[in-house]
């Protein structure tokens, strides 16, 4: 016969498991990726190709004093693929704040992305249940991007 506590902390062990890995994971309503590379196109303000150079975090002491409110991503423009970022991306560099909830697209250092960039009120974001991602896991999306955006110039 199982002991009740040790049922109990089973319990717990999973709940607290499920709640680390809602925050590790986004949830995509629809699957990944839920929109199509046409209509992210169309939603976001640009599309470009650059590389993470440094990543800092937001600290709310009072919020949340053992975590961190969002990061804060400096990214170096190489290439815009799409759309019209304002004059100072075009100058080489992006900021992104990326809120820590479950919904944050992840970002490394060091690391180029391919990014579908959307301006919201307090700046620009990344939808992670789109079509961003590494360039080197995005090389078909690269491809459908460059024949939309040659479809449209012909």
């Amino acid at each position: 016969v199982m002991h009740k506590g040790f049922m109990m902390r089973k319990i717990i062990i999973l709940i607290a498991l499920l709640g680390f890995s809602s925050k590790l994971f986004a949830y995509c309503d629809g699957g990944y990726p839920n929109v199509t590379v046409v209509d992210e196109i169309k939603k976001a303000n640009f599309v470009a190709i650059g590389k993470v150079t440094s990543r800092k975090i937001v600290v709310d002491p009072i919020e949340d004093p053992e975590g961190y409110e969002a990061e804060l991503f400096q990214v170096e423009i190489e290439n815009v693929l799409y759309g019209t970022p304002p004059e100072y991306v075009v100058k080489g560099y992006l900021t992104l704040y990326n809120v820590n909830t479950s919904s944050r697209f992840n970002m490394d250092v060091g690391e180029s992305y391919l990014m579908f960039v959307s301006e919201y009120l307090d700046g620009f974001y990344i939808n992670s249940c789109g079509n961003s991602g590494t360039v080197i896991k995005s090389k078909e999306v690269i491809k459908t991007i460059q024949k939309i955006v040659g479809d449209k110039h012909a």
